[in-house]
């Protein structure tokens, strides 16, 4: 009797050992299942943080690059202008030489054609006067010798005088025609030269225009490469922050593994209520990356 109850205390004392032990063991699982809850929550908030922190790191980059654009591109064009404001400057005081260059030349040649005009009666008249002188004694040493009357001679003299005032005045209206052509043709050259200076300047604005546009459209075209070329480079940057994060809970997992309370914590969407609303591992990036 003695010995049954002693074998009873001892199965008693032993099951309630092995509960004690499973309670103990319960509770370090529970406790252990918790921390690895908790660590894989602070991982997800981490790593999280941290994606958002690239995310931002990245629109800065991809904003500098435009930012840099748009300087360079207000920079070429402030440098265009700036040469445009010069060669007009510069075009205009080569079109007041040439203008002053050619009205000296007018007023040389009017000076010139007023001396001609002043002088020309002088010898005009003295020319006459040696003609008709000339003409006095070719017909006195015509008549000395023939019986003619002196009022032939009087009419011959004053047909030739007569003869002499139309030849001066056609003489008068050649010189004036002559200065009025001289001075229709200056004013053509000087209209021709403006003209041609004028053509020359254009040509070089256009140029400058031209040039202009095509340094605009290298610099656009410089800019897309490196926008492009920045993207490409985006994606494995983005993939290797992944993969470091996967690697991250891997580890984690191979650390706690994974028990039956974690799987229910993964399968319910990650929410616990010791962290409400905590974002999941998977959370993407930003839209624009």
């Amino acid at each position: 009797m003695e010995l049954d109850h002693i074998e009873r205390e001892r199965v008693f004392i032993e099951r309630l050992n092995e509960n004690h032990d499973l309670a103990m063991k319960r509770l370090a699982d529970g406790h252990r299942e918790k921390i690895a809850l908790l660590e894989r929550q602070f991982l997800q908030q981490k790593q999280q943080l941290l994606r958002a922190r690239e995310a931002a790191i990245w629109e800065l980059e991809e904003r500098h690059l435009h930012e840099k654009h748009q300087l360079a591109k207000r920079q070429l064009k402030d440098l265009f202008f700036l040469q445009r404001h010069q060669m007009l400057v510069r075009h205009e005081k080569e079109l007041e030489q040439i203008r002053r260059m050619n009205d000296a030349k007018e007023e040389e040649m009017l000076k010139q054609q007023a001396v001609e005009k002043r002088q020309w009666p002088k010898r005009m008249r003295s020319e006459m006067k040696t003609r008709e002188l000339m003409f006095r004694e070719s017909l006195r040493i015509s008549y000395a010798n023939l019986s003619e009357s002196h009022e032939d001679e009087r009419e011959k003299l004053r047909k030739f005088q007569e003869g002499e005032k139309r030849r001066y005045k056609a003489e008068q209206q050649r010189q004036e025609l002559k200065h009025k052509k001289q001075l229709e043709e200056l004013r053509a050259h000087a209209e021709a030269t403006v003209k041609e200076l004028e053509q020359m300047q254009n040509e070089k604005r256009k140029m400058l225009m031209e040039h202009e546009t095509l340094k605009l459209k290298q610099l656009e075209e410089e800019h897309l490469n490196e926008l492009k070329e920045w993207k490409a480079n985006l994606k494995p940057r983005k993939q290797k922050l992944e993969e470091e994060f996967a690697h991250q809970r891997e580890e984690q997992e191979r650390f706690y593994g994974t028990s039956a309370y974690l799987q229910d914590y993964l399968s319910s969407g990650c929410e616990s209520p010791h962290a409400p609303g905590t974002p999941n591992s998977e959370a993407s990036f930003p839209r624009n990356f």
